[in-house]
Protein backbone atom coordinates (compact mmCIF):
# COMPACT_ATOMS: atom_id res chain seq x y z
CA UNK A 1 0.00 0.00 0.00
CA UNK A 2 2.88 2.19 1.14
CA UNK A 3 4.37 1.45 -2.59
CA UNK A 4 1.09 2.81 -4.61
CA UNK A 5 0.68 6.00 -2.59
CA UNK A 6 4.06 6.87 -2.78
CA UNK A 7 3.91 6.28 -6.98
CA UNK A 8 0.53 8.31 -6.22
CA UNK A 9 2.02 11.11 -4.49
CA UNK A 10 4.47 11.52 -7.44
CA UNK A 11 1.61 11.50 -10.31
CA UNK A 12 0.01 14.31 -8.57
CA UNK A 13 2.96 16.03 -8.14
CA UNK A 14 3.69 15.49 -11.68
CA UNK A 15 0.63 17.31 -12.35
CA UNK A 16 0.49 20.02 -9.78
CA UNK A 17 -1.95 18.23 -7.69
CA UNK A 18 -1.56 18.03 -3.58
CA UNK A 19 -3.05 15.34 -1.39
CA UNK A 20 -4.09 17.11 1.85
CA UNK A 21 -2.33 14.98 4.73
CA UNK A 22 -5.91 16.60 6.91
CA UNK A 23 -9.01 15.13 4.94
CA UNK A 24 -6.90 12.03 3.61
CA UNK A 25 -8.22 8.73 5.53
CA UNK A 26 -6.44 4.84 4.85
CA UNK A 27 -8.99 2.60 4.89
CA UNK A 28 -7.43 -1.12 4.76
CA UNK A 29 -9.61 -4.31 3.91
CA UNK A 30 -7.71 -7.62 4.47
CA UNK A 31 -9.04 -10.92 2.98
CA UNK A 32 -11.90 -12.44 5.24
CA UNK A 33 -9.26 -15.18 7.03
CA UNK A 34 -6.29 -13.34 7.52
CA UNK A 35 -5.53 -11.13 10.83
CA UNK A 36 -6.02 -6.99 10.69
CA UNK A 37 -3.08 -5.67 11.18
CA UNK A 38 -3.09 -1.26 11.40
CA UNK A 39 -1.43 -0.10 8.07
CA UNK A 40 1.27 2.66 8.33
CA UNK A 41 0.67 4.88 5.23
CA UNK A 42 2.83 8.32 4.78
CA UNK A 43 2.82 10.84 2.36
CA UNK A 44 5.71 13.27 2.13
CA UNK A 45 6.64 12.26 5.45
CA UNK A 46 3.19 12.58 7.34
CA UNK A 47 1.14 9.64 8.32
CA UNK A 48 -2.63 9.44 7.06
CA UNK A 49 -5.34 8.78 9.51
CA UNK A 50 -6.34 5.14 10.05
CA UNK A 51 -10.36 4.36 10.15
CA UNK A 52 -12.50 1.60 9.93
CA UNK A 53 -15.31 3.24 7.68
CA UNK A 54 -16.02 6.37 5.49
CA UNK A 55 -18.89 7.69 3.34
CA UNK A 56 -17.63 8.02 -0.36
CA UNK A 57 -20.35 8.80 -2.95
CA UNK A 58 -23.43 8.49 -0.61
CA UNK A 59 -22.52 4.55 0.30
CA UNK A 60 -20.73 3.23 3.73
CA UNK A 61 -17.54 1.20 2.97
CA UNK A 62 -16.12 -0.28 6.12
CA UNK A 63 -13.26 -2.61 7.11
CA UNK A 64 -15.53 -5.67 7.89
CA UNK A 65 -17.01 -6.11 4.59
CA UNK A 66 -20.18 -5.94 6.62
CA UNK A 67 -23.70 -4.42 4.36
CA UNK A 68 -25.54 -4.66 7.85
CA UNK A 69 -24.65 -0.78 8.32
CA UNK A 70 -25.05 0.52 4.38
CA UNK A 71 -28.32 -1.69 4.24
CA UNK A 72 -29.95 0.30 7.36
CA UNK A 73 -28.49 3.46 5.93
CA UNK A 74 -30.36 2.88 2.37
CA UNK A 75 -33.75 1.96 4.44
CA UNK A 76 -33.85 5.23 6.21
CA UNK A 77 -32.77 7.06 3.33
CA UNK A 78 -35.99 5.26 1.62
CA UNK A 79 -38.16 5.68 4.52
CA UNK A 80 -36.98 9.89 4.73
CA UNK A 81 -37.69 10.09 0.68
CA UNK A 82 -41.45 8.27 1.66
CA UNK A 83 -42.30 11.12 4.26
CA UNK A 84 -41.52 13.59 2.04
CA UNK A 85 -43.58 12.32 -0.96
CA UNK A 86 -46.49 11.21 1.59
CA UNK A 87 -48.64 14.27 1.91
CA UNK A 88 -47.58 16.05 -1.56
CA UNK A 89 -48.18 12.70 -3.68
CA UNK A 90 -49.42 9.74 -2.18
CA UNK A 91 -52.48 11.49 -0.13
CA UNK A 92 -53.06 14.41 -2.98
CA UNK A 93 -56.62 13.76 -4.79
CA UNK A 94 -56.11 14.47 -8.24
CA UNK A 95 -53.51 11.88 -8.88
CA UNK A 96 -54.21 8.79 -10.26
CA UNK A 97 -52.63 5.18 -8.62
CA UNK A 98 -50.53 4.52 -11.46
CA UNK A 99 -48.74 7.79 -11.12
CA UNK A 100 -48.31 7.54 -7.99
CA UNK A 101 -46.74 4.46 -8.11
CA UNK A 102 -44.39 5.88 -10.68
CA UNK A 103 -43.28 8.69 -8.50
CA UNK A 104 -43.09 6.02 -5.90
CA UNK A 105 -40.99 3.64 -7.76
CA UNK A 106 -39.03 6.89 -9.71
CA UNK A 107 -37.87 8.67 -5.81
CA UNK A 108 -38.39 5.89 -2.89
CA UNK A 109 -37.39 2.23 -4.62
CA UNK A 110 -34.65 4.33 -6.59
CA UNK A 111 -32.31 4.63 -2.55
CA UNK A 112 -32.98 1.18 -1.69
CA UNK A 113 -30.67 -0.75 -4.25
CA UNK A 114 -27.72 1.99 -4.82
CA UNK A 115 -24.62 0.46 -4.75
CA UNK A 116 -26.06 -2.98 -4.61
CA UNK A 117 -24.18 -4.32 -6.98
CA UNK A 118 -21.16 -4.55 -4.87
CA UNK A 119 -22.54 -6.27 -2.20
CA UNK A 120 -22.39 -10.00 -0.76
CA UNK A 121 -25.92 -10.80 0.03
CA UNK A 122 -26.58 -12.90 2.61
CA UNK A 123 -29.76 -14.98 3.22
CA UNK A 124 -30.36 -12.22 6.82
CA UNK A 125 -30.49 -9.27 3.91
CA UNK A 126 -32.71 -10.90 1.87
Amino acid sequence: MQRSMDLFTRACADFGLTISTNTAEVLHQPAQSAVYTEPHITTKGQRLTVTDKFTYLGSILSRSINIDEEETFRIAKASTAFGRLKQNVCERRGLRLDTKLKVYRAAILLYLPYTCETWTIYNRHT
